[in-house]
């Protein structure tokens, strides 16, 4: 109707009326976008909230699963260990890893199953389903806080590369299978405590996969921990987005 109008107009030659309308159409259409920006950022701030929470419920999860494994890994360590220090009173931890605080003892199933324990190791499945979404529908964006994504992208690289590094640690525990099978040995074995000591003692090949055992549950140790204290940190900076 106001198109029919503003032609009208122009064919009257009254160009007031014709300025007036097209000023009418303009104002319009502004704000039908502002109308729309509005809407699109109360959506966008809805989203964020969502995805804010889900995230925080992401990093809950990695940090329960993460200190799962820190205890596993601790008593696999607190096996070797106790097998090398009755070869070696003077045996000590490498340095150039972070101290590891907490202590445990040997878990009895470990004690029980020896050749289980020394080649178990944990395999960190990360939940990232939310950040993945967010990344694969170009919806990052609706998280505000640009330091949070940036913290957020490089804990979940660093999730991605620890992954890599458990698929290394599967390798080196083959040989040690593959030396209980050639020893007839089984996973499933008991044995006890002594013995597995004496062969330590007498089998030096055994006694590098014991070492190998310690060195690989403070590497995964390490690990966990850090991802614990990361996702704990990146999770109080999101619980402080939501509840400002």
């Amino acid at each position: 109707m106001i198109l029919r109008r503003l032609s009208q107009h122009v064919k009257d030659q009254n160009w007031f009326a014709v300025a007036l309308d097209f000023c009418i159409v303009v104002a319009g259409i502004l704000i039908a976008f502002q109308i729309t920006s509005w809407n699109e950022g109360r959506q966008d701030r809805r989203d964020e909230q969502r995805y804010l929470t889900e995230l925080s419920r992401d990093l809950n999860v990695n940090m329960a699963r993460s200190q799962e494994h820190q205890l596993s890994t601790l008593q696999r360590l607190a096996f070797a260990e106790q097998i090398l220090v009755e070869i070696d009173p003077e045996y000590d931890r490498p340095k150039f890893w972070p101290e590891v605080s907490e202590v445990v003892s040997p878990d009895p199933e470990f004690i029980d199953y020896p050749y289980a324990a020394l080649t178990t190791s944990v395999y960190l499945v990360a939940a990232d389903s939310t950040f993945e979404e967010l990344i694969q529908t170009g919806r990052i964006g609706v998280i505000s806080n640009r330091e949070l994504v940036s913290d957020l992208t490089e804990f979940y690289n660093e999730l991605e590369q620890y992954s890599n590094e458990d698929d290394i640690v599967f390798a080196q525990i083959q040989p040690m299978l593959g030396y209980l099978r050639a020893n007839a040995l089984g996973l499933g074995d008991q044995a006890e405590l002594a013995a597995i000591t004496e062969r330590a003692k007498t089998d030096s090949e055994f006694l590098g996969y014991i070492k190998m055992a310690a060195f690989i549950s403070q590497w995964q140790y390490v690990n966990m921990s850090r991802i614990e204290s990361r996702a704990e940190r990146l999770r109080a900076t999101i619980e402080a987005e939501l509840n400002p």
